[in-house]
């Protein structure tokens, strides 16, 4: 609670930040953004053997150590080479949290439980983030240069606080000095699949925080203020969904149809989307509210999803590394891939980009019945061949 809080501080002023005080374009943030983004990725390594050296905890505190100084640093930045540098490693520290939080989890509760307890964690996530984002425009109403100071320095100091709040944690009592070969993770078949499966349905990420509001401003008459509406109700959809629809992740067998079935409900998001600019505001806007909800289904199935399959692959000895790799799928989505692709084919394409991503996701709901028909399959070879 006290990270998302701090998080949503930041993610409310950051762009505006870079655009007003600093003076950047908003060209230059985005590309800035996107090249800290593939950067940090180049960190996913060296990450992940940290997390089996030192163990999750450890690596939770000095990251969040490291983003509380760099949030601070953002007030000295003077020109896009230093927000380049401060970016990346903001990066860095936003891309390795969240696959370290979950191996913390995987470490400290049960195997049935733990779905359960990624699900309120999210949950909070979301609070979290609703509440700073609400501090965040108090203050900036007050429309001067020290209110950006003040909600930057805010974010720091939560940060600080959650290091101080994990250094009283109990340890999760993982093999000290336990090193797998990090090598043999990035050749393993099964996690490069998963990976790369799961990248592609995190493509509602840059859907929703890039094409959505690019799409509603300019092709359709909908005034621009039901952005932050429409971004409310998928909030909003989050906090109330995930931990009530955890039964529906809760095993594998269960984990693979709701990716299916994520899958198909990104499919009619994307047509949802597709023909909104076909109506006058009200139709667009009562269509748009519609395609959010269920995009929101399908984000809360898919989450749920990827901890359930990700923890049941990884090695014991290996975990934190496993969900640090796995990450990097998500990462690609978000931060790399998924706003080129955004800007540069949906939207420049219009309809027809938004029908081809809606027949990439209709494949993969296909997946998860290959993979449970295949799985079948195997089951009966083995009892033929035992029989």
């Amino acid at each position: 609670m006290v990270e998302w809080t701090g998080t949503g501080l930041f993610l409310a002023v950051s762009t505006i930040y870079f655009v007003k005080v600093v003076g950047l374009g908003t060209a230059s943030v985005g590309a800035g953004m996107s090249v800290a983004g593939g950067l940090a990725m180049l960190a996913a390594v060296p990450i992940a053997r940290l997390s089996e050296r030192f163990g999750p905890r450890p690596l939770l505190v000095a990251l969040n150590l490291v983003r509380a100084v760099a949030t601070i640093a953002y007030l000295r930045v003077d020109g896009w080479g230093g927000f380049l540098v401060i970016a990346t490693v903001v990066a860095v520290t936003e891309q390795s949290l969240p696959p370290l939080v979950q191996a913390y989890v995987g470490s400290r509760a049960r195997q049935d439980l733990r779905g359960r307890v990624m699900a309120l964690q999210r949950t909070v996530v979301n609070v979290g983030i609703s509440f700073g984002g609400l501090i965040a425009g108090v203050v900036l109403g007050a429309d001067s240069r020290s209110a950006f100071h003040w909600l930057l320095v805010g974010g720091a100091v939560a940060y600080l606080a959650v290091a101080l709040l994990l250094l009283g944690m109990r340890d999760e009592g993982g093999k000290a000095g336990s090193r797998p070969a990090i090598r043999a993770l990035l050749t393993d078949r099964r996690l490069l699949s998963l990976t790369a499966y799961h990248a592609v349905l995190s493509l509602w990420t840059p859907i929703l925080n890039v094409a959505f509001p690019l799409w509603l401003v300019t092709r359709t008459d909908v005034s621009d203020r039901f952005v932050g509406f429409l971004y409310a109700v998928n909030t909003v959809g989050c906090i109330a969904l995930q931990y009530p629809l955890n039964g529906l992740y809760g095993t594998v067998r269960r984990s693979w149809l709701a990716c299916g079935i994520a899958g198909g409900l990104l499919a009619v998001s994307c047509a949802g989307f597709a023909v909104a600019p076909g109506f006058p505001a009200a139709g667009a806007i009562a269509i748009f509210a519609g395609t959010i909800v269920v995009l929101t289904f399908a984000e809360v199935l898919q989450v749920g999803a990827s901890w359930t399959l990700s923890y049941e692959f990884a090695p014991d000895n290996a975990r934190s590394a496993y969900l640090v790799l796995f990450n990097l799928g998500r990462t690609t989505a978000n931060r790399v891939a998924g706003p080129l692709l955004m800007t540069g084919v949906v939207i420049a394409l219009g309809t027809t980009g938004w029908i081809a991503l809606g027949v990439v996701f209709v494949l993969t709901a296909l997946v998860p019945v290959l993979v449970l028909r295949t799985h079948r399959t195997g089951k009966r070879s083995v009892a033929r061949a035992s029989g």
